[in-house]
């Protein structure tokens, strides 16, 4: 199955390896897809949809962290953030739980990846498509998504 995502990087030739995987959905986090995948927590991400106003913000953050919205807000230039509810996920940013990618959101006022990735040549997001992600090079996928790298993370030591 090609999901929109990947068609956009078809069209783009940049390479990618699609994973699959299966986990209950009363069961998913970043961290189980990372196990279920057996790559390293720190080198798969998950996406985030972010609010000020009405402008969506997406902040795409490792699978064990932990968005710091106050950090965001002043990495993003934005008096105050909240969450997307998971019931306007679709609408907003045009995935469901489990499936949001970077890669082809609706509307968004930026994406912005936290610092860690830096850490990482190699990097897995979600394919837009529950069950399916994506590894890909770290700096094809953030110039394509025209991406800003920062710190938007909690400290470890905050978690």
């Amino acid at each position: 199955m090609k999901t929109n995502a990947m068609r956009m990087l078809d069209k783009e030739k940049i390479a990618y390896e699609v994973l699959e995987y299966e986990i209950d959905k009363d069961k998913f986090s970043a961290g189980a897809v990372s196990d279920l995948l057996g790559l390293k927590h720190e080198q798969c991400y998950k996406t985030l949809g972010l609010l000020h106003d009405h402008d969506v913000y997406i902040c795409v953050i490792s699978a064990d962290d932990e968005i710091d919205l106050k950090k965001a807000s002043k990495a993003l230039g934005v008096k105050n953030l909240e969450m997307v509810h998971v019931k306007d996920l679709l609408k907003l940013v045009g995935y469901e739980r489990g499936s949001v990618s970077p890669i082809g959101v609706k509307k968004n006022k930026g994406i912005y990846f936290d610092d860690e990735v830096n850490n990482h040549e190699i990097i897995e997001i979600s394919a837009g498509a529950y069950g399916l992600g994506l590894k890909l090079k770290r700096d094809e996928l953030l110039k394509y998504l025209d991406a800003i790298v920062v710190d938007l993370v909690k400290d470890k030591d905050e978690i």
